[in-house]
């Protein structure tokens, strides 16, 4: 019998030989399997141990005395199974932490040429040294903005403003978790285009390119600000390479209804004028209940004009003033939830699992608008 393949699987030999042992044995005391296995009598305890531990040995009590016997042989599927569970747990968790090693990494290069600053008062020194040169003519890049303190929110609502009375523009690339905060208000953001990055592609710290410098504010994990500032033309360079791929990606994909929320938060923050059909308000309100009644409060704050196309026999309850409603018969109506707005396409598959995909990109926007306009014109209006 080929018993290596046990070792490479994670049992050592003399786990392998109790365990042999105990499947001829049957329920035993330690005795007859120090006998059967040949293990060290002073050992058989720790290796029992071990064995329990995995699965693939369990005991009774007998009055004062433990009886041993040996898990079903197909036990050692499920310990492999449980294995590959916790080594796909730990790689997830490795990934989480491998742009703060590399970042580390990066960072040693140049520590020559990077200064740390803490507290709210390095924040201020950190940042509006940067609007000390004059740098008009250029457009700064900030991406992987996380959800900040309220202080930290105040101090760029303010910040911006100052950078704005400078004339200069700014690309930003928000962290999904910051959606809503001050920080991320267009009003808050004068001369600035805001994008939001997915979930998936969170980061550890904020990365601020002006010009050959680098500024990198991790979370606030801390009670005071970190705020490191990297003086080097090779670093920002490569910094805004990550940039300009991220910013310029025009699809996205989400799975779960985390997309539906996704875009309802965005569309009552960014949106002008909404196109919708292939509509199931009873979706939305059941699955995004908070993310529909702030949508919606946002569509009457904001004054947001929508044309919504449903499906005939529809019951709806949440409509905007600002809207106009159509109807069409259910042939026209397949699983596909679809929004336009701005140059965003927003393609949501309701059957399971929810997957949305999001294009941001002019042209389809134009083309789902046309496609819009021939059903729009086809529909009955709501009476």
């Amino acid at each position: 019998m080929n018993l290596e393949v046990l070792e490479k699987i994670g049992l050592t030999k003399s786990e392998i030989k109790v365990y042999l042992a105990l499947l001829e044995l049957g329920s035993t005391t330690t005795g007859p399997i120090v006998d059967k296995s040949r293990a060290s009598s002073s050992k058989i305890y720790e290796i029992l141990e071990r064995l329990i531990q995995k699965g693939l040995v369990s005991y009774v009590m007998k009055g004062n005395t433990k009886y041993f016997e040996a898990a079903f042989p197909d036990r050692i599927l499920d310990y492999i199974n449980e294995k590959e569970s916790e080594l796909t747990k730990q790689r997830k968790e490795v990934e989480k932490l491998l742009p703060q090693l590399v970042m580390r990494k990066e960072m040693s290069k140049y520590k020559q040429e990077a200064t740390i600053y803490r507290g709210m008062r390095g924040l201020e020194t950190a940042f509006y040294d940067a609007l000390k040169p004059d740098r008009k003519d250029e457009t700064w890049r900030v991406f992987g903005v996380p959800e900040r303190s309220e202080k930290v929110n105040y101090f760029f609502v303010r910040w911006n403003k100052d950078r704005a009375d400078k004339g200069i523009k700014m690309k930003i690339l928000f962290d999904e978790s910051a959606r809503g905060e001050l920080q991320t208000l267009p009003e808050n953001n004068p001369l600035s285009e805001i994008k939001y990055m997915p979930k998936e592609l969170s980061m550890p710290a904020a990365v601020n390119i002006f010009g050959d410098k680098t500024i990198i504010f991790p979370s606030e994990t801390e009670k005071q600000p970190l705020i490191i500032v990297i003086d080097n033309k090779e670093v920002a360079d490569s910094f805004k390479t990550q940039f300009d791929i991220l910013w310029n990606q025009q699809t996205w994909v989400y799975t779960g209804i985390k997309g539906p929320k996704m875009i309802l938060k965005d569309m009552a923050e960014n949106a002008k004028e909404i196109f919708a059909f292939g509509l199931e308000e009873s979706k939305l309100q059941e699955k995004t209940p908070e993310e529909l009644k702030e949508f919606n409060a946002a569509v009457e704050r904001r004054k947001i004009p929508e044309r919504l196309l449903f499906k005939k026999g529809s019951k709806i309850k949440l409509i905007s003033k600002y809207a106009e409603v159509r109807f069409l018969p259910p042939e026209y109506f397949g699983p596909l939830h679809v929004e336009i707005y701005g140059n965003k396409v927003a393609i949501s598959d309701w059957t399971k699992p929810i997957t949305t995909i999001v294009f941001e990109k002019k042209a389809i926007a134009d083309e789902y608008r046309r496609y819009f306009e021939l059903l729009w014109n086809m529909g009955k209006p709501k009476k």
